[in-house]
């Protein structure tokens, strides 16, 4: 069946399968830059949020040979395992009086954003790509973080300033979301120790990794959970107090909306080379949904300024040319 028939006999059997006590609704669901998902919300009347499955990769292995039932099995599955948030923190979105401890930011590119912007309180970075939105961060569940975008409407009900929101965030999203700077061998090393079932020891990193003595040093940008760390760029002084122990002016890439490459300036590097790896590895191994952005940033330790160093002709949405 072609993918319209698949979500609609989806949603029939699902309803079949939960009874008349669910409420199941097909959704078109925009995320980030620009990326829209189709999903399936199911929820109960005493329940205050509705999870949605996307349904495209569920297609996908239908496709490949998967029965039908057994798909819809492993949708049932998915949907158990589900966490959602508690009702007090759902509550809160919507109430006059929100949690203002809770509000945080997030950064994503604005020109792959510019319509969903217009519902969003955001600001607008100077000199950048980039737009900081907010959310409010409701709970943390077995290693799953929740949160919940802030919109017009809530900023309306809340009687609160676009301004008054970074605030908040300015200090929330550093104490609940603090920043950590690892070199990227450590960040490799620790995937690598935990995708092995067998002790690496450490005099045999020297042959599974033999950097170039003409490559630069790099070091990962991020927070603990490693989910939207590239925020961490705008913490108070977080590049300044890493420039400043680096002794110079720092390249920043923008590998994903989750972490970024710190690299120490140097008149060898070519922004050009780099900008072609940053766009490289965009479309060939980041999720367009966790894009944030094909250009070269640069921090100046004098001027304290983070501005766009190399600007690249594709758009974080383009193909390969």
């Amino acid at each position: 069946m072609v993918y319209n028939q698949f979500q609609k006999a989806v949603k029939e059997s699902l309803e079949e399968r939960f009874g008349s006590g669910y409420s199941l609704t097909l959704q078109s669901i925009t995320k980030n830059n620009g990326l829209t998902l189709d999903g399936i919300c199911i929820s109960r009347p005493q329940e205050h949020t509705a999870p949605a499955i996307y349904l495209k990769t569920f297609y996908d292995t239908y496709k490949n040979g998967k029965s039908f039932p057994q798909v819809v099995d492993e949708i049932m599955e998915l949907y158990q395992t589900q966490h959602l948030p508690d009702d007090n923190f759902i509550e809160e979105l919507h109430s006059e009086s929100p949690l203002t401890d809770r509000i945080i930011f997030r950064l994503i590119n604005e020109p792959a954003n510019r319509t969903l912007l217009t519902d969003l309180p955001h600001i607008s970075l100077p000199d950048l790509d980039l737009s900081l939105i907010f959310c409010l961060s409701l709970n943390k569940k077995d290693d799953q973080l929740l949160t919940a975008i802030i919109h017009n409407s809530h900023q309306k009900l809340w009687n609160l300033s676009t301004e008054d929101l970074y605030q908040y965030a300015k200090l929330n999203t550093p104490d609940l979301f603090p920043a950590q700077i690892s070199s990227l061998m450590e960040v490799i090393k620790e995937i690598a120790r935990k995708s092995s079932d067998t002790e690496i020891k450490e005099e045999d990193w020297s042959g599974l990794f033999d950097p170039s003595p003409l490559s630069p040093p790099m070091y990962v940008l991020t927070n603990p959970y490693g989910v939207h760390g590239a925020s961490c760029m705008f913490y108070e002084d977080i590049l300044k107090d890493f420039a400043d122990s680096m002794e110079g002016d720092l390249i920043i890439l923008p590998s994903s909306i989750h972490e970024v490459l710190l690299i120490p300036h140097s008149n060898h590097i070519s922004y050009e080379e780099l900008a072609e790896t940053v766009f490289s590895i965009n479309q060939e191994e980041v999720p367009q949904e966790d894009r944030l952005s094909n250009h070269i940033y640069y921090y100046s330790r004098s001027k304290n300024h983070l501005s766009v160093a190399f600007t690249s002709s594709f758009p974080i949405g383009t193909m390969n040319p």
